[in-house]
């Protein structure tokens, strides 16, 4: 899990469900890494897409997030 501080101090973890506003509208996934950007430095979320072909990726900045839903831990695993 990463705190980050950008407007606000949000926590976003692998597999979490998110939404986000683009250019196309809002779209939703699930989160599969977090990177930073080359030139800037900032933190991108890579979503995996939902009704795209699988393997399908956006960068999204943490501060596009509009939503986020926390992933449920496998059965099994303590947290």
């Amino acid at each position: 899990m990463l705190t980050t501080l950008t407007d606000s101090p949000r926590q976003i973890a692998l597999g979490d469900r998110v939404t986000f506003d683009t250019d196309e509208g809002y779209q939703a996934g699930t989160v599969n890494d977090l990177r930073r950007d080359v030139g800037n430095g900032e933190l991108h979320a890579w979503v995996e897409l939902d009704h795209q072909w699988p393997g399908m990726f956006h960068a999204v900045p943490l501060r596009a997030i509009e939503a986020v839903k926390k992933a449920v831990a496998p059965v099994g695993c303590q947290a």
